[in-house]
């Protein structure tokens, strides 16, 4: 009897999303073949190795873990047979000019005396924070993040019009936040993860007032071996998957035929064709590199680019935990710079990852890695030149802060360094406009106003990953390929 050829499914990215989706689709029997271009996998989850130091590319914690277990336990596997995961805590640490801080900690009494540090009644709002919050999360993930709706009606329906508010859509993140502490600095910690969202804290809807609690509840970790060890951990499921993986392969273009995906034409000019492709490339630099711009698409406000530093310094930091972030005196002002003026802002705001400090293999002994993250406006809205005069220029900002704070690193103690500038953060990953973490989370472009993992314009092209829904960080590329999973086998791959 005559087997029935599998539907074959190329996917165009070897990055969080594409390794997710790659097995899923492999469960339910088609032939599964991810196209890389990078020698590495991962994308911006990637890696650096050199003379004992091991560096993480781009993500330096993993939150969520409920998102991996469940992922796994979706195909049959236990996520902790993969991967080891390791606690960091304490978890971040909030840095001002002042010398004052905000030490976060998944224990309660811990955080508690933490944030009356400044205000004996913010003991009672991070009661009453965790309380609103654990339900605006659980009704966020149950009806509306993981949720396929084709319009604004559908989306808000699965919520339930009584919960908007509860969900504190109809409320910006800063004055969500603002609801349940006195202290001005509480306020801006927690706000601050919207920077990594693409807009600022007054501007972004309230509910993503979740992303704190989320971390805060369910803890901060570091797979062993840094955040490197969660993209091995998918390999080794991608093999045993009998997923085809081919790295340093480009995509030269998606082939398509009466507004059809079939297949893709390589950097050497062999075409592969299939039934579907699936493209973890940001969804602009697909339409704008790998089609054309054969078709018009929505214009996205996108979030930040970034700078980053990958430095091995030559003694262990006794001064940082693993996470450290510096926030600046004028808030308001230094978003306005981000966001409004697109100029990498005067009082520099960053973040610092000593991963060594919780896991000991990162670095040789006695000596410790160290990751800087620096946001800055995206490449073609900045009046910044990402030239060698504003590396220099940044780096000096990073340095005088550090001394502020009485921090003992200096740049002596760099033994040797890697920086990454947004242009090359572009170049290396699609990142469209060098744009780190894809498209904006303004309410205008979340949900079903964000770029749908089903292509509205071409047939049989589906996309994973950041840049569609639910949106950017590692767990929510994971839901993401979930997501596209029910939209391929939904059968309606006719636009």
């Amino acid at each position: 009897m005559r087997m029935k050829k599998k539907s074959k499914v190329i996917i165009i990215g070897g990055g969080i999303g594409g390794l997710s989706i790659a097995p899923l689709l492999s469960q339910k029997d088609y032939d599964v073949e991810i196209f890389e271009s990078e020698n590495t996998l991962g994308g911006r989850a990637n890696i650096i190795k050199q003379d004992g130091f091991t560096f993480d590319t781009g993500p330096s914690l993993l939150n969520y873990p409920w998102v991996y277990e469940d992922y796994f336990s979706k195909l049959g596997k236990n996520f902790y047979d993969y991967v080891q995961l390791v606690k960091v805590d304490p978890a971040v640490n909030f840095l001002w000019k002042d010398k004052t801080n905000l030490q976060l900690s998944t224990d309660l009494n811990t955080l508690s005396n933490e944030v009356s540090k400044f205000s004996e009644n913010d003991r009672y709002g991070i009661i009453e924070f965790f309380k609103n919050s654990q339900k605006k999360y659980d009704l966020a993930f149950k009806h509306l993040v993981t949720k396929n709706s084709s319009n604004i009606f559908s989306w808000l329906k699965n919520t339930g019009l009584k919960n908007l508010f509860k969900l504190g859509l109809l409320n910006n993140m800063y004055s969500e936040i603002g609801k349940y502490f006195e202290e001005e600095k509480v306020i801006e910690a927690f706000s601050s993860y919207s920077m990594y969202l693409g807009d600022s804290p007054y501007k972004l809807p309230g509910f993503f007032s979740i992303l704190p609690f989320g971390e805060l509840q369910y803890g901060l970790w570091m797979p062993k071996g840094g955040m490197y060890g969660l993209v091995e951990g998918l390999i080794k499921l991608n093999k045993e998957s009998n997923v085809k993986i081919n790295t340093d392969t480009k995509i030269k273009k998606i082939i398509t035929e009466k507004n059809r995906a079939v297949g893709v034409l390589l950097e050497n000019n062999k075409e592969i064709f299939s039934d579907l492709v699936v493209s973890n490339v940001d969804s602009r630099s697909t339409y704008k590199y790998l089609l054309g711009d054969k078709v018009k698409t929505k214009k996205y406000k996108m979030t930040p680019a970034v700078y980053t530093f990958y430095w091995a310094i030559n003694k262990e930091i006794d001064s940082m935990t693993h996470h450290t972030i510096f926030l600046p005196e004028n808030f308001k002002k230094t978003f306005n710079e981000l966001f409004k003026e697109n100029k990498i802002p005067e009082d520099l705001p960053f973040y610092i990852s000593v991963p060594s400090q919780t896991d000991k293999s990162l670095a040789p002994k006695g000596k410790s890695s160290v990751f800087v993250l620096v946001p800055c406006p995206v490449i073609s809205k900045s009046t910044n030149k990402y030239d060698e005069k504003t590396l220099d220029k940044i780096k000096d900002k990073i340095f005088e802060r550090i001394q502020i704070q009485n921090i003992n690193l200096t740049k002596s103690d760099i033994i040797f360094e890697k920086i990454w500038s947004p242009d090359d953060w572009g170049r290396k990953f699609n990142l469209y406009d060098g744009s780190a973490f894809g498209p904006s989370h303004n309410f205008f472009q979340i949900g079903p106003f964000r770029e749908s993992n089903k292509s509205q314009k071409i047939e049989n092209l589906f996309f994973v990953g950041a840049s569609t829904t639910p949106g950017t960080g590692v767990p929510m590329c994971v839901l993401s390929s979930q997501m596209t999973l029910e939209k391929i086998l939904s059968g309606k791959t006719h636009v």
